[in-house]
């Protein structure tokens, strides 16, 4: 019981370190409010052609899209932040590590929907369903534009704005960049833990790494299948995602190439009093750790010289005595001093 109790006391984080990261939990929940304003906010209405036969395709219900709503926030949010807590909680056993992992993926999430929806509203451009949402009126003859341009929202007959309004919001695509955003967020977690490029050549990690980038690039691929996006649409949520992704998580984390990938920064960490001595001991890389068995070994043979030098000392001065029995034990005080003190000034730990 009382190593249960040890346990979760070291999972917990010391309050001063959780005061330190109130800005960037602030800046992901007020991108996410921002988020929940534009994604009811009225869209620009772009005027369109009823010939135009990319905006003439069925409309596909939410509730019948290959991947719904729902199951995009499971995959992009759910599945990476269990994917974290397993491995920095069960493996790791390092609370720091989950704590910042969440909050990459949370702010990469937050961001990414944001930045999606102010396009979206801005640009206004039509879906590839527009003219099923619009339901033009029956023309008395064959349906055109009028003679000086192109067809406006006028013309539609539609009863729910709601559905009208979600036909200008194809330009990027909402799915594509969320998948992408916690998948990209993941490739990199995953990249990192397992020393992707550590030169030892495993096919199982890139294999591993890569599953991610995958499932996002299908989710985009349904959008256009589902006739909910064109492919412009499907690319450019696909880059605000990877570029989201990458900027959160290397806010927190070291690149993939670095040999302590797997390590999140700890400056924040190190800067707290209270985890000095826990950062060390729980996040040493292990290069590090095998420079301090070095030093230590060289420690232990300077302790070694130090130590046989005495007696050829103690002998000279008995072959010389008197004065210069004294001067020499002086010198040789000297002597064990300065190996003494280089012995100091090598790091043991």
């Amino acid at each position: 019981m009382a190593l249960l109790s040890g346990g979760f006391a070291q999972l917990r984080l010391p309050e001063p370190l959780l005061k330190s990261y109130v800005l960037d939990w602030f800046v992901t929940l007020a991108s996410m409010l921002v988020w929940m304003y534009l994604s009811t906010a009225t869209p620009h209405y772009q005027a369109f052609s009823v010939d135009d036969k990319s905006i003439s395709y069925p409309y596909v219900r939410p509730s019948q899209q290959t991947v719904t709503v729902p199951a995009l926030f499971f995959i992009a949010i759910v599945v990476p932040a269990a994917i974290i807590a397993g491995i920095s909680l069960g493996f790791k056993k390092s609370s720091y590590d989950f704590h910042v992992g969440l909050l990459g993926l949370l702010m990469g999430i937050s961001l990414t929907l944001m930045f999606t929806d102010v396009l979206k509203n801005v640009v206004g451009r039509p879906r590839p369903n527009l003219l099923a949402r619009c339901l033009p009126a029956p023309p008395k003859e064959p349906l055109r534009d009028p003679p000086q341009g192109l067809s406006t929202i006028d013309i539609c007959t539609q009863e729910s704005i709601a559905v009208l309004d979600e036909g200008f919001r194809s330009f990027p695509s909402g799915h594509t960049s969320l998948s992408f955003a916690g998948m990209t967020y993941l490739m990199f977690y995953l990249a990192g833990k397992l020393h992707l490029f550590d030169g030892q050549g495993h096919s199982y990690k890139p294999f591993i790494v890569f599953m991610p980038f995958l499932v996002a690039a299908i989710v985009g691929a349904t959008r256009v299948a589902d006739y909910w996006h064109h492919p412009t649409d499907v690319l450019f949520g696909a880059m605000i995602g990877i570029v989201t992704a990458t900027f959160s998580y290397h806010m927190y984390y070291p690149v993939a190439i670095s040999p302590n990938s797997d390590i999140p920064f700890d400056l924040r960490k190190r800067l707290s009093p209270v985890l000095a001595v826990h950062s060390h001991t729980h996040y040493a890389p292990h290069h590090q750790q095998q420079n301090n068995n070095q030093n230590e070994q060289n420690h232990i043979s300077l302790s070694i010289t130090d130590h046989n030098q005495r007696p050829r000392a103690s002998s000279a001065n008995a072959d010389i005595g008197g004065d210069g029995g004294s001067s020499s034990n002086s010198s040789s005080s000297n002597n064990n001093s300065n190996i003494n003190s280089t012995t100091i000034l090598l790091p043991t730990s």
